[in-house]
């Protein structure tokens, strides 16, 4: 896990309903030890990019305008403009 990812995720200030549920599996996937520092440097890459990118079981797709977040059996989908905005704004050196 990466503690200091972890609490900058979850000190993220979430106004926009849109992205909160996906946000939130994001955070299971820092948690569980998915997503770190570097991992985080290549989610943005790949999102900026428009490809989709996948870490164990959490995992990211475009779907149309719509990016899909997955996390195990759970799923929820927003702007990928949006979740790109708030990976950047928590990410170290994005």
């Amino acid at each position: 896990m990466a503690p200091d990812l972890l609490a900058r995720a979850k000190q993220y200030a979430l106004d926009d309903q849109d992205l909160s549920a996906c946000w939130g599996l994001v955070v299971k996937g820092i948690e569980a030890g998915w997503l770190d520092d570097g991992e985080m440097r290549d989610l943005l890459e790949q999102l900026r990019g428009h490809r989709d990118f996948g870490v164990e079981e959490l995992l990211f797709a475009h779907l149309g305008d719509r990016l899909r977040v997955s996390f195990v059996d759970d799923h929820s989908t927003c702007s990928p403009s949006k979740m790109i905005a708030a990976l950047a704004a928590v990410a170290h050196n994005a």
